[in-house]
């Protein structure tokens, strides 16, 4: 759970990009700064390697969307 409530805050400072509004990946930097706020009782890397995960699936899944709706045209 602690990795979920992690990934849905830093996720509400999501930057993104162009015309399109594309999401940019998560930084590292991302993560600092909710761990700045909040301590964890999970090792610190294996928290970042699953918000780094779940972004990317997110990710995925976002242009898989923009595909499917393109396609429908």
């Amino acid at each position: 759970m602690e990795i979920l409530n992690g990934y849905a805050m830093i996720s509400r400072g999501r930057q993104y990009a162009g015309m399109a509004g594309v999401p940019l990946p998560f930084s590292l930097g991302d993560i600092e700064r909710y761990l700045d706020s909040r301590s964890i009782v999970i090792d610190r890397t294996e928290f970042e390697a699953a918000i780094l995960a779940l972004d990317d699936a997110w990710r995925d899944e976002w242009v898989a969307e923009r595909k499917r709706k393109e396609n429908a045209k």
